[in-house]
Order: structure tokens, then C-alpha cells, then sequence
């Protein structure tokens, strides 16, 4: 399920919890030679998943020859539980390729609850189409340098090579959810004993490196993946057969919010109020990214945070025509400005009003009083939403930005963490949040999740831009240590 984990962060903290078994994404190899042709055998394979010590679902895949190539078919159901909400997450991968594993055409399909978000493409040319009728009628086109082979098959592609401790290798991912490929690498660390439910084995750990975050793979030397092991503490495992994989799973599963959250030993008495915050950055990746000024400043690990002042906007008649907001008012994937249902809703809520400050107001209220506040797992757009009318902070963050946007006001998303204080046997700390910033004479922090305008000091951004730049968020969950040095 690494299409989960990765797209995860499309959800911001959601998928990026479901994170090994539906591996629906893409390799191809970034050296040459090219893959070599795989014997036209069927292959199958069935694995449990499992978090905080009990079986939380399966996934399976399959294999078969065609004339000239393989059509590759996965499977995953993983019970998770959201802010203690119980959901079922259910996911299936539908793809043709050449004898190679090579890509030639796929379908991806998550559900969860009433959200059902589907994505298909084919290669042609040298170039991968892909389209979504969850986002609207549009095509995205993405040039290929290099051939792109199912991640769903790595341990076929891994079977080819020559596992030896200290070897690396490199790949190109591309995620059905995700955009445009990125590197990943497989660095064979030593053999090991793993323990299975049908007894112990050896084989290679392997660490998958990929945006920053590992996964470790226990590796058998044929190419067989016998474990994977993510953070958050959900694990895959190979089980014998489809009676071994699918018994003993247990409801409710893992919380993915409290798994994500990162605790701090001073709590924060009251978030929603704090005009002022001075964290210390204990512990971040090196390639984390703190400083969003003037908001937001780092100075070696003091991280300094101030609320927008209200004071210091600066309104305007809409809708705003500089060329330098392009990107901030234009059309997305998940930002469907045009589609008749976004401009006409945000038509209603403005009902004529022209004064950006007062429309970014109304429509700031207007969501957060209408959508249902449902922890969801989903990969969220502005239509979809906006018939849903319910979601988490991505779902409010999502249509906002659309809204706004079909209005003629700049806005963008942000990607990030935020100050929850401990309730319902949920502990207190940083979780992660979505929120976005409109241009009032400056970016303005608002909150549709919570209906604050401005956001209050504890929203600390790590991420600019639409939900497909939020993959950034991977190599940061379960690496950030923070503490809170004083809130004013």
C-alpha cells in the first residue's frame, strides 16, 4: 500500500499512515540496462498488515501473462481509525505491461466511507495521460526520459538484481495520485533473521529511501519481500495463502491522527487565543524547510511564529487582475475554479460583495459552517467537496482556496502542523493540519477548520501550494521534535 503512504500526504496526514501495502505507483530503473524480460509466469501474492500489535487488514497481487506482456491486479483493505473514528479503507490497482513490467496503461481506485476517488492513464509516445473523472474532465500529460514499470511488481524487479550487502539502487517513482516522478533508492543493508507467522527466515534489510521518509524491506536473496516496516508502526508481512492473510482482522485499527502527532512536554492552555509562539526545533530532517516570512521565521533552532495583524490589511476591489497572482487564481486538479458548481456557489456566498477583505470573510464562514467536520481519507478536490459538503481540514482548506479563488481573490493552500490540546483520550501536541492564506495587501493566514481569521500563532506551516506539493510532507512525519519555549 506505499500508494497510500505516499499519496498520504496528498491528505496531509491521513495516507501517510496506510502506508506499505498498496504499492501502486511506478519504478523504472535509472541506470541502464533496462529491465530484462520476466518468464511469462503468473505470480501471486498475498501479505497481512499490521499496526500496534494486531492484524488490521491484507493485500493481495496478482500477476498474469498475456500474449505479450503481464496485466497486474492489487488489492488492499486496511481498517483504520480517525480522531476514534473507525473507517475502512479499500483500495484496487488495474494495470497492463510489457514483458518488462513496463507500464502501458493503469487504473487506481480508493474508497473510504461515501469517497470514492479513481485515476487512470496510459503511456503514448513517449508520454503518460492521466485522468481522473474524481477531478473533472482534464488530462494531465507527463513526458517520460524513462520507461516506468509498476512499484507493484518491486519484488520482481528486485529479483533481477544482484543482492549484496552494501549495493544501492536506483529508481524513478511515479505515484497515480502523485505528479511527476521522483527518486527513490534501495540501499541492501545486511542479512537478518526475520520471523514470520510460518516460522523465521533470512534476508536482507533493505532501506527505501523516497522524499525524505525510509521504509525498510526484509529482502529474501531470490527477490522474495518477506516484511516491510514503516513509521508510525504499521507493518506488512507475507502470509501463505489467502485463509493466513485475511483472518484475525481486527476493527477500529490504528489512530492515525495520534500515531502522526508530535507531543511536547509543555502544553499549550489555549491555542485558539496564542498571538505568539517561540518553539525549539529539537529534532527535524535536514531538508525540512521552517521559515515563512514574515509569519514564521527560523533562527537556528528557535522557530518564532506571529499571528497576521488585521490591522495591516490592505483591501481591494476584486477581482484582483495582477499578473503576479496567476498561479494564486488559477484553475488546478483539485482547485476546479471553472467547474459551473464551484463559480456558482461562490457567486451565491458573495452575493455581490466586491470588497476582497469582507468576501474573504464570508467565505471563510461560509465553510466552516457548512461543511460537517468528518475526519476522512480521501484525496479531496473543490467539486467533490463541495457535493460532499463534509471533510477534515483538507476538505475546508480545498474548497476555501477554490472558492476564493473563483472570486477573483489569491489564495493557496498550507500544508503543515497545528496546536491540539489532549480531549476524548486523544493526547495533546502538534498534529498535522491543513489551512490556506488569502492576499489582503499580504498573505493572511486563515482557518475554515476553525473558522479564524486570522489563524491563530500555532499553525506552523511547512508546505506552500495545492494538495500534490503536500508529498514534500512524507520524509517530516515521526522526524520533527518540538518544544514549546514560550506563547503569548
Amino acid at each position: 500500500m506505499r500508494t497510500l503512504w505516499r499519496s498520504a500526504v496528498l491528505f496531509v496526514w491521513v495516507a501517510v499512515m496506510i502506508a506499505l501495502a498498496a504499492r501502486s505507483g511506478g519504478f523504472s530503473r535509472a541506470t541502464a540496462p533496462p529491465p530484462r524480460p520476466l518468464a511469462a509466469q503468473t505470480s501471486e501474492r498475498w501479505q497481512g498488515i499490521y499496526g500496534e500489535g494486531k492484524k488490521v487488514g491484507y493485500s493481495h497481487r496478482v500477476r498474469t501473462p498475456t500474449a505479450d506482456g503481464f496485466t497486474v491486479t492489487a488489492d488492499t483493505q486496511v481498517h483504520l481509525s480517525m480522531m476514534g473514528g473507525a473507517q475502512l479503507v479499500r483500495t484496487r490497482l488495474d494495470a497492463d505491461t510489457d514483458r518488462s513490467l513496463r507500464l502501458r496503461r493503469f487504473t487506481f481506485r480508493l474508497r473510504s466511507g461515501s469517497i470514492d476517488f479513481a485515476v487512470s492513464g496510459a503511456v503514448h509516445d513517449e508520454v503518460l495521460e492521466v485522468s481522473s473523472g474524481s477531478l473533472g474532465p482534464q488530462t494531465i500529460r507527463l513526458p517520460l526520459t524513462k520507461p516506468i514499470a509498476l512499484s507493484d511488481t518491486l519484488e520482481d524487479l528486485i529479483g533481477q538484481e544482484r543482492l549484496e550487502t552494501g549495493h544501492t539502487f536506483q529508481y524513478s517513482l511515479f505515484d497515480p495520485v502523485s505528479s511527476a516522478p521522483a527518486p527513490v533508492q534501495l540501499t541492501v543493508g545486511p542479512l537478518e533473521r526475520v520471523v514470520l507467522p510460518d516460522g523465521a527466515r533470512s534476508a536482507y534489510r533493505v532501506e527505501e529511501q523516497y522524499q525524505g521518509s525510509v521504509v525498510r524491506l526484509w529482502v529474501e536473496p531470490g527477490g522474495d519481500v518477506l516484511k516491510e516496516e514503516g513509521p508510525l508502526g504499521l507493518t506488512v508481512v507475507r502470509e501463505r495463502d489467502e485463509r493466513a492473510a485475511t483472518s484475525g482482522i481486527a476493527g477500529g485499527g490504528i489512530d492515525l491522527a495520534a500515531a502522526a502527532a508530535i507531543p511536547v512536554s509543555h502544553p499549550i492552555a489555549s491555542p485558539r487565543s496564542a498571538r505568539r509562539l517561540r518553539l525549539h526545533v529539537a529534532q527535524a530532517p535536514a531538508s525540512a524547510a521552517f521559515s515563512f516570512p514574515p509569519r514564521q521565521t527560523l533562527d537556528g533552532p528557535t522557530l518564532r511564529i506571529e499571528q497576521d495583524d488585521v490591522a495591516a490589511i490592505r483591501s481591494f476591489t476584486l477581482p484582483a487582475r495582477a499578473a503576479a497572482f496567476a498561479a494564486e487564481l488559477g484553475a488546478t486538479p483539485f482547485l476546479q475554479i471553472d467547474d459551473p458548481s464551484v463559480r456558482g456557489a461562490s457567486e451565491s456566498i458573495l452575493a455581490g460583495e466586491r470588497d476582497a477583505e469582507r468576501a474573504a470573510r464570508k467565505l471563510l464562514d461560509w465553510v466552516h459552517d457548512n461543511l460537517a467536520k468528518v475526519p476522512t481519507i480521501s484525496v479531496p478536490n473543490a467539486v467533490q467537496v463541495l457535493q460532499e459538503r463534509k471533510g477534515d481540514c483538507n476538505e475546508h482548506a480545498v474548497l476555501y482556496a477554490a472558492l476564493a479563488r473563483a472570486a477573483g481573490l489569491p489564495a493557496r493552500m498550507i500544508a503543515g502542523i497545528v496546536y491540539m490540546p489532549a480531549t476524548g483520550g486523544m493526547p495533546g501536541g502538534f498534529f498535522y493540519h491543513a489551512w490556506d492564506e488569502v492576499w489582503l495587501g499580504a498573505w493572511i493566514a486563515v482557518d475554515p477548520t476553525f473558522g479564524q481569521f486570522p489563524a491563530d500563532a500555532t499553525h506552523v506551516a511547512l508546505i506552500e501550494g495545492d494538495p500534490d506539493k503536500s508529498v514534500a510532507l512524507i520524509g517530516l512525519v515521526g522526524q520533527l521534535r518540538l518544544e514549546v519555549e514560550e506563547v503569548g
